[in-house]
């Protein structure tokens, strides 16, 4: 399929959210502008009665959503392609669904309560029963057309409309005869915004498919997955296979070392969502958060030192920072996401990001938004500026973070990951990402957790006020030069891999003493896990994000960070594992991302088996001291 034939199929799906979504705004907004009109008593059918104010305003919106009803008709007719009877009969249906009801706003209105006059209610009662009747059709089919969870659904969405129609029955009489009819209108609403629903999820699960479907299939076999693995991780790579075939992988990158030595370092898919460009052995990514769990390594290696302690007050290394009450907020506190300073009150573009000094004035200034201690909730892009402020602070050279974590943790081993890109790497190297839109996450309600998803919406919330304290486009080369440790650090899935593996081993390769070690692995009590910005529970200490238990990854010693979009990165220390994922499509799942998930669980499940034959996983001549792999095999 053409580029230009994938967007009109999805602009054709689309329509279903669109489509639903403006039935509903007319609901609403007509019976706003109708004067006398009764949510709660009266059809939705009677805005656009003969008379009623708000007609001329309806009938266009009706009509509106017909054309857009039967797009999506089209669309999922397209989708199925011969191939999917079932969704064919839904195609179809849906089809006749729209063509019939453009009848409806012009040739078969329904009278106003209380009027008498010509005519009768009766056609439309009939076409409102076909219309019923073709939708409840279009629903079962569908129930048959795609997987497990869909059939429920779907089947639910019958069982609703049956039992409120059943409900609704006894209302017959009554409008037949214009009298008034209290509580039709609620019991009608559940059953027109049930089936609205219904085609919306449908819609977002054919983007879905599709979106995982052709184009994608297609750019998996051109561009073969390469790589190596080690003896007994095969599954790994067929999962990171099937990441490209069935879960819409673009471009990717996987790697795990286990027991110090290199397992998995595999790539594959293109470089730009849009173009051919192949994803090399050296092309690097911007890991979004994933970036918090490095930086969070440059403050391990500062206490290891003894410039850094924990359970200081950040003001002991940072004056300024006293400022708002803020005096006794310890730098643990701060690394917790305790500290209440989610928010700036000014937004930082990426001129001023390169005037530190600038910077940190702006940063300690701030006011909490509770009181230390008391709750916690994530400092989605500030965390990573006072992590800087702290480096700069108590590093004899005071070095920004970047250059820090370059020169103590990138260096000394072998690592390809910039906080701060260097120049002078050339633009090919760097994947493009695909990036989050609020249209691609219409697709995205089904999965993304509902408390997360109304702090999306809500324009005031927390959360939304914390993604834009910074001025960023992660595709702008300018974007990903200045130095924003919370999110814009640019490297290879081997390097965090890598970086995870040495500390998950002691941390010794890096300066890292035994009690440092023991800060950072031993495991975390929290007693307060939901968090304020996100409205989930999450878990972070000292920097790291940590395994909870409505949010696992490995034992309870492990340590890490994930990224928007999908990408993750951490380390075990009971498994002695460093793993790492990165990618260019970037999707909505707050955590448990299909993809990395299954890669993952294909690693863990590959140390089970090999955990009693110490050396079974080891592949002759492979050098795993450092980062790079000399000639890796083809996979």
């Amino acid at each position: 399929m053409t580029p230009v034939k994938i967007r009109t199929q999805k602009a054709l799906l689309a329509c279903g959210i669109l489509s639903a979504a403006l039935y509903a705004a007319t609901d609403v907004l007509g019976g706003m502008r109708y004067e006398g009109y009764s949510f709660t008593s009266q059809a939705i059918s009677e805005l656009m009665a003969t008379g009623a104010p708000s007609e001329a305003f309806v009938d266009p919106l009706f009509i509106g959503y017909g054309v857009l009803a039967l797009a999506f008709g089209i669309g999922v007719f397209r989708e199925a392609a011969g191939r999917n009877r079932a969704l064919r009969m839904t195609a179809a249906l849906l089809i006749g669904y729209a063509v019939i009801g453009f009848s409806g706003p012009t040739l078969f209105e329904m009278r106003p309560r209380g009027t008498s006059g010509a005519g009768s209610d009766l056609p439309h009662i009939v076409l409102t029963a076909a219309l019923v009747v073709m939708m409840l059709g279009a629903i079962g089919f569908g129930a048959f057309a795609l997987g497990k969870r869909f059939r429920i659904y779907s089947l639910a969405t019958l069982l609703t409309v049956m039992v409120f129609g059943a409900l609704a029955a006894p209302y017959g009489a009554r409008l037949a005869a214009g009298q008034p009819t209290p509580g039709f209108g609620i019991i009608e609403r559940v059953n027109v915004y049930a089936t609205l629903l219904w085609m919306a999820a449908l819609a977002i699960a054919l983007l879905r498919r599709s979106r995982y479907g052709g184009a994608t299939r297609a750019s998996a076999t051109a561009t073969p997955v390469q790589g190596y693995v080690a003896p007994g991780f095969e599954e790994v790579r067929a999962e990171f296979e099937r990441n490209f075939a069935s879960r819409g992988e673009i471009g990717a990158a996987v790697a795990a070392y286990w027991r110090g030595e290199k397992v998995v370092d595999l790539w594959g898919g293109r470089r730009t969502p849009t173009t051919s460009a192949p994803w090399r052995e050296d092309t690097m990514v911007v890991v979004m958060s994933t970036t918090k769990g490095l930086a969070a390594m440059t403050l391990a290696v500062a206490n290891a030192r003894g410039w850094l302690d924990y359970d200081a007050p950040v003001a002991r290394y940072w004056p300024e920072f006293a400022q708002q009450g803020k005096g006794a907020i310890t730098v643990r506190q701060l690394l917790g996401h305790e500290a209440g300073l989610a928010l700036l009150d000014e937004k930082l573009t990426v001129e001023k990001l390169r005037d530190h000094d600038y910077v940190a004035r702006v940063l300690a200034r701030q006011k909490p938004a509770w009181p230390a201690g008391t709750r916690h909730g994530y400092h989605a892009m500030t965390i990573g500026l006072y992590m800087q402020e702290l480096i700069r602070r108590v590093d004899p050279s005071h070095r920004t973070l970047g250059r820090f974590f370059h020169e103590e943790i990138a260096e000394p081993l072998g690592l390809e990951f910039y906080i701060g890109l260097p120049r002078e790497i050339p633009a090919e190297r760097i994947a493009v990402l695909r990036l989050l839109s609020p249209g691609r996450g219409l697709m995205a309600i089904r999965y993304m957790p509902f408390a997360t998803l109304m702090r999306m919406l809500v324009p005031g919330s927390l959360l939304r006020r914390s993604l834009m304290v910074v001025e960023l486009d992660m595709n702008d080369r300018r974007s990903l030069e200045v130095e924003v440790p919370a999110g814009n650090g640019v490297g290879t899935a081997r390097a965090i891999a890598r970086a995870y593996s040495a500390f998950a081993e002691g941390g010794g390769a890096i300066g890292i003493t035994a009690e440092t070690f023991a800060e950072v692995t031993t495991p975390a009590e929290f007693a307060r896990p939901k968090d304020e910005v996100l409205g989930l529970p999450s878990y972070y200490s000292l920097g790291f994000l940590r395994p909870g238990p409505d949010d696992s990854f490995g034992s309870r010693r492990a340590f890490g960070f994930l990224g928007a979009g999908g990408s993750f990165g951490f380390g075990d220390p009971e498994a002695r594992l460093g793993y790492a994922y990165v990618m260019n499509n970037m999707d909505f799942y707050i955590q448990g991302d299909p993809r990395e998930v299954a890669l993952r669980n294909a690693v863990f499940a590959a140390i089970g088996r090999l955990a009693d034959r110490p050396a079974a996983h080891a592949s002759a001549g492979d050098p795993v001291a450092r980062e790079g792999v000399a000639q890796p095999s083809a996979v």
